[in-house]
């Protein structure tokens, strides 16, 4: 299949950006753009901007943990000029159901924030990145770019507003979502060792929920989880592969999606310590 020219579309969240503001490349076979926008500056001196990824009709990228299938994005700064530290932040993504497979993602267009920490706050930031993502419709194109701007000390033809809405369309907090307490534990299920995370609202949970379970420990490997709602809790069994590490319950990142919404939570507890 010969991949179509690329389309510009517009969103919601990232209409009329302004292009004297954008560093842009097609990606994909030209299925795709990535952009730089600019947004603002924080009273430290952080620099907020964005990556505007542009998909042609019917064409899908990646959230930060694909799902069954998929090629999560990649960012990779060291080419960057004093630049300490940077951050992504992910609006809520859309779940595509293909062949028995469950795959999480964004669809026409989506913005990501990134917060961008100087070296020296009184200098620009030259940034330089290199991304690597797939773009998917029937076929996948997995592609590389590198995007590079300079970051005065004032932003420049900025869009805040397309930036604030990806801000405002991450998934909500725990406390904000109603969450009253999770857990996780580990016992041995029938294929082996297996996660159970528990994550117990003061409410009855929205339905078709599912969970999704993140471990920032390289020695530690966490399945896709199967996810259950039992009466005011969301249970989700997911296996795992230790390597004899012991697990960092506080690192755990659980992220519950459904019906376009999100919930983020940090971390949980023992069952066996909350009783």
């Amino acid at each position: 299949m010969l991949a179509k020219p690329f389309l510009a579309l517009a969103c919601a969240a990232c209409a009329a950006l302004p292009a004297a503001a954008e560093k842009s490349v097609p990606v994909g076979d030209g299925v795709a753009r990535l952009s730089l926008i600019d947004g603002w500056r924080a009273p430290d001196g952080k620099v907020v901007a964005a990556i505007l990824v542009e998909l042609a009709p019917g064409w899908h990228t990646y959230w930060r943990n694909p799902g069954d299938v998929g090629m999560p994005p990649e960012f990779d700064w060291r080419g960057s000029g004093n630049l300490a530290a940077a951050a992504v932040d992910w609006p809520t993504p859309k779940v595509f159901e293909m062949a028995g497979s469950r795959s999480i993602g964004y669809e026409d267009a989506v913005v990501l924030p990134i917060t961008l920490t100087p070296r020296d706050p009184a200098r620009p930031i030259d940034l330089a990145v290199d991304i690597s993502l797939g773009v998917c419709a029937e076929v996948c194109v997995p592609d590389e770019a590198r995007l590079s701007a300079r970051f005065g000390a004032k932003p420049e033809a900025a869009d805040p507003a397309a930036i604030r809405a990806a801000l405002a369309a991450r998934p909500r907090g725990a406390a904000e979502a109603g969450v009253a307490r999770v857990t996780c534990d580990l016992a041995e299920g029938p294929d082996g060792l297996e996660m159970t995370a528990t994550v117990t609202f003061d409410r009855d949970p929205d339905p078709g929920q599912f969970a999704v379970i993140e471990t920032a420990q390289p020695e530690l490997w966490i399945g896709a989880p199967e996810s259950a709602v039992e009466g005011r809790a969301l249970v989700a069994r997911a296996p795992v592969e230790a390597r004899g590490a012991a697990i960092d319950r506080g690192e755990l990142r659980l992220t519950l999606l459904g019906a376009g919404d999100g919930v983020d939570i940090r971390g949980c507890s023992s069952a066996m310590a909350t009783r």
